[in-house]
């Protein structure tokens, strides 16, 4: 009876809604960096479709937990660094006009971006970690999830409203896609109500995405890490849920061998 009654219990639960599913997702305290770089791609390849990046880094803090299943979309944001530079077209020009150019946006350079500053002029990192990821070896392009639309793995967005002047056009748009293969191109940049010129031409900003550059990526998801696990966090533990079937599981065997 009393094993009956247990093994009851046990499907009960499991068809409780989002237990099963909680149960499967470990997790890792933050804080958490994700980084992504230049050095990241140059085994696999690297193609200018016009224009040419030299260096691009990202990383983007987060306060809040690691978490496998979950989608990230500025949620625990923290502080966000990124530098991009490279040489642009002059013949015919770009619409800046500049031959060159390097956004420095971290210690060295104009500083960090606060989480508030980046989610005020519409800047985000997108992507969404698989549910059987390993988070003990940190997180690989690879364990990605799709997000849907042309199976988009990850997604950074910089804007740099109001700052256009000094900017110069160049904030970065960066796209990866599960097939190993990526894009990376300026933002689409206006001046909004900002009246923001160009410098070198007087004009208001008004620039659409690729216009100033385009950089084309290839690689191999599984080779690339974008999220090094927390140092010093402990392995992931069961959720409330995985313990409570594991010791149902346990009582359930004890009595199916009580004589």
């Amino acid at each position: 009876m009393l094993r009956t009654f247990l093994l009851f219990s046990f499907a009960t639960l499991l068809c409780l809604p989002g237990f099963a599913s909680a149960s499967s997702f470990p997790s890792l305290d933050g804080p958490f960096r994700f980084s992504l770089g230049t050095s990241d791609f140059e085994a696999s390849g690297i193609e200018f479709e016009f224009s040419a990046v030299r260096s691009f880094d990202f990383q983007l803090d987060f306060g809040g937990p690691l978490q496998a299943g979950r989608k990230y979309r500025n949620e625990d944001l923290l502080e966000v660094r990124y530098r991009v530079s490279g040489r642009l077209e002059t013949n015919p020009p770009t619409p800046s006009g500049f031959p060159a150019f390097a956004l420095i946006r971290d210690e060295s350079g104009e500083g960090p971006i606060s989480a508030a500053e980046w989610v005020a002029q519409s800047s985000f990192l997108e992507f969404r970690i698989a549910p059987d990821a390993d988070l003990l070896d940190g997180v690989q392009l690879s364990e990605l999830a799709p997000l849907g639309k042309l199976d988009r793995i990850l997604e950074i967005y910089a804007v740099e409203v109001g700052r256009l002047d000094r900017a110069r056009y160049h904030p970065p748009q960066l796209q990866l896609f599960a097939d190993g293969t990526g894009l990376l191109r300026n933002a689409n940049n206006t001046s909004k109500d900002t009246g923001t010129v160009n410098p070198a031409t007087g004009e208001e900003v008004d620039v659409d995405f690729g216009e100033e550059y385009i950089t084309r990526l290839t690689f191999d998801p599984s080779r690339i890490t974008v999220i090094h696990a927390p140092i010093g966090n402990p392995p992931p533990v069961p959720e409330p849920g995985t313990a409570l079937l594991l010791g149902l599981g346990l009582v359930s065997l004890a009595a199916h061998r009580r004589p």
